[in-house]
């Protein structure tokens, strides 16, 4: 078991990964939210349409409250693995 002065400094890598874990979980209240109370919402008031309005063969309530933010939360998670997310260097120990 290395000592306290043998181990390697992990703050940055943990402030960092802290960082990103924020992002990622604020980004998946924010889409279950929107999914949740969007969905729920215009679910019960799209029952009594007649006709039912469609986007792209789906009804409208299912393509803004889910793919909408399905697709939304993809092009997010991968701006965020490829630019967002860093890769700190640990120090080896001795």
């Amino acid at each position: 078991m290395a000592t306290v002065k043998q181990r390697p400094d992990t703050g940055d890598s943990y402030r960092q990964s802290k960082r990103e874990m924020f992002v990622m979980v604020g980004l998946w209240m924010l889409m279950g939210i929107w999914v949740i109370g969007y969905g729920s919402q215009a679910a019960y008031s799209a029952e009594n349409e007649t006709p039912l309005r469609t986007v792209l063969g789906m009804p409208r309530w299912v393509f803004i409250g889910w793919l909408c933010p399905l697709l939304v939360a993809n092009v997010f998670t991968l701006w965020f693995c490829l630019r967002f997310m860093k890769d700190e260097p640990m120090e080896s120990v001795p």
